[in-house]
């Protein structure tokens, strides 16, 4: 009974430390309509990321697509909610779009969700892991989607595994495999797989 009662402790602890660092994200299960294939084609281009400035790279980039003229490590230099190990929460991203004068929610949803929010022509930046075996987490913007495959805009050199002449995206990955890195959950964060965070005009 005692393990029980400390391990819901550490839960509820967790969390609400998760909350005020991360923001809660809301979680959205209603599945909506949605093209069976959409790619957003605005003129962007992808920067590659020295060391751990996924947040910063991400941002800049969604920046960009709102004609925003970013750079992914200026911006990182000055990040908010930055941890010692040069890593970002959700929460710094959030706070640098809004500055910038656009609107963010945070969702956990899945992937039927996700391609809803693609599809309305904005880059949605998921958080991922690096790699499905490993835990080291990444920011990556999604601008596209059809039935087998998952299009981003990857800031990470080795991640790269196509090149679009269009340069709207860098790295496919298929659903099946997105899902595995999409899935993030781990005793520190229980409740933070599938999530992602949406960008809108204020207006």
């Amino acid at each position: 009974m005692f393990i029980i009662r400390t391990a819901i402790l550490w839960i509820i602890i967790s969390t609400m430390i998760n909350a005020y660092l991360m923001t809660f994200p809301v979680p959205v299960l209603r599945k909506r309509g949605y093209p069976a294939n959409y790619l957003i084609k605005r003129n962007n281009r992808i920067d590659i990321q020295n060391n751990r400035e996924c947040a910063g790279f991400s941002t800049a980039y969604v920046l960009r697509h709102f004609g925003i003229e970013a750079d992914g490590e200026a911006l990182y230099s000055s990040f908010p909610s930055k941890m010692r190990s040069g890593n970002v929460y959700p929460k710094g991203i959030r706070t640098v779009l809004r500055k910038k004068g656009l609107k963010t929610s945070y969702f956990k949803g899945t992937i039927d969700t996700l391609k809803y929010e693609v599809s309305k022509g904005t880059p949605v930046i998921v958080f991922i892991k690096v790699h499905k075996d490993f835990n080291n987490l990444h920011f990556v913007p999604v601008v596209g989607y059809d039935e087998q495959f998952v299009y981003l805009s990857e800031s990470l050199r080795q991640l790269v595994n196509c090149n679009d002449a269009n340069n709207s995206y860098n790295r496919k990955v298929t659903i099946k495999e997105f899902k595995k890195l999409w899935n993030v959950k781990n005793i520190y964060m229980p409740l933070y797989s599938n999530t992602y965070i949406t960008v809108e005009p204020l207006s």
